[in-house]
């Protein structure tokens, strides 16, 4: 088929019209990074890393395609390959921000099919539609959710175990887990624990970093006080009297929360393991985490997604895993 020869006022014409077209598109679609965040999550581990170098390989070429592309025959009056669009200055009339048209047909559009399967169509069309500073964003999150990089994480002096506990079918065995993962150097309790508790102070001789401080250690009113545990149960059956219910108030305020907060003090970093349990005490914690300036490691289980996060806690998340992902990241402190 017999070229067409474009003049550059025709070529920016209709590249206008492509342009105002995505944007429209983008309009009404709304998508940012956060509306693929679970799908670029639900990628097995290997296909995100092998996203992320793609990514990185278009970034780094600026978007640019080889001499053996195909010719692009979408664009409506033009039929040419991107040595005929480089001719004419195509870079110079547009900065890089997503025509689908031209995109679909370069490196984005090659490497998603073979990730397609594992994305939805949004996903993709976000994907193949983004300008340069979305991929940069795009490849940021696929670190951040990368247990082998460690990029801007610190090895932690003191580790939060952070997660739900009230609500939680059980909130003992994986706490404990972590624990054995790391070995008891690492664990405090006991008579250190105890002062920790009371005090606010804690002596770091004779431990390993990185320490853990364990909350279901120290709340052992949930355990050893009768009378919390019969109060616990009329909490949940909203059948505490006006009396009971302050006296369950100073309990919890004194015995779980004023604990809980000293040992999160001396930590520069929390774990947090969201399952779907966590209560205002998890939240409330993260919060304080993020005003510390700690790491926030948030440990995705029970099927929970980025989506099911509240999105003020997402800016302060240093890293995201999923289900047994946790052990191989850990694994970079031991």
């Amino acid at each position: 088929m017999k070229k067409i020869k474009l003049t550059q006022t025709q070529l920016t014409e209709i590249i206008s019209k492509v342009i105002k077209k995505d944007n429209i598109l983008k309009e009404q679609n709304g998508l940012n990074i956060t509306d693929i965040q679970d799908d670029l999550l639900n990628m097995p581990l290997e296909l995100r890393r092998q996203l992320k170098d793609e990514l990185e390989n278009v970034v780094g070429t600026n978007g640019e395609v080889s001499d053996e592309e195909e010719p692009i025959r979408d664009i409506p009056g033009f039929e040419g390959t991107m040595d005929d669009l480089d001719d004419i200055s195509i870079r110079e009339q547009i900065s890089y921000k997503g025509i689908p048209e031209i995109k679909a047909k370069t490196t984005i559009g090659k490497l998603l099919k073979w990730v397609k399967r594992y994305l939805t169509d949004k996903a993709t069309n976000f994907l193949i539609n983004a300008s340069m500073d979305e991929l940069e964003t795009t490849i940021d999150l696929l670190n951040v959710m990368d247990p082998n990089d460690t990029t801007g994480i610190f090895k932690p002096k003191a580790i939060y175990l952070g997660g739900g506990i009230d609500f939680a079918k059980d909130a003992v065995s994986w706490r404990g887990q972590v624990e054995e993962f790391f070995g008891p150097s690492h664990v405090v309790k006991d008579e250190r624990l105890l002062k920790l508790v009371t005090t606010g102070e804690l002596s770091f001789d004779g431990l390993t970093p990185p320490v853990l401080l364990n909350p279901m250690r120290a709340e052992t009113v949930r355990d050893d006080d009768a009378v919390f545990q019969d109060q616990f149960k009329k909490w949940k059956a909203n059948e505490l009297t006006p009396e009971e219910f302050q006296q369950f108030q100073s309990k919890i305020r004194e015995l779980i929360v004023h604990q809980d907060l000293y040992m999160l003090q001396v930590c520069d970093t929390n774990l947090i393991n969201f399952d779907g349990t966590a209560g205002a005490g998890t939240f409330g914690e993260a919060q304080i985490s993020a005003l510390k300036n700690q790491q926030v490691f948030l440990w995705l289980t029970n099927g929970m997604k980025l989506s099911n996060v509240s999105p003020w806690l997402l800016p302060s998340i240093t890293k995201v895993l999923v289900d047994d992902e946790l052990w191989p990241f850990l694994s970079n402190f031991k």
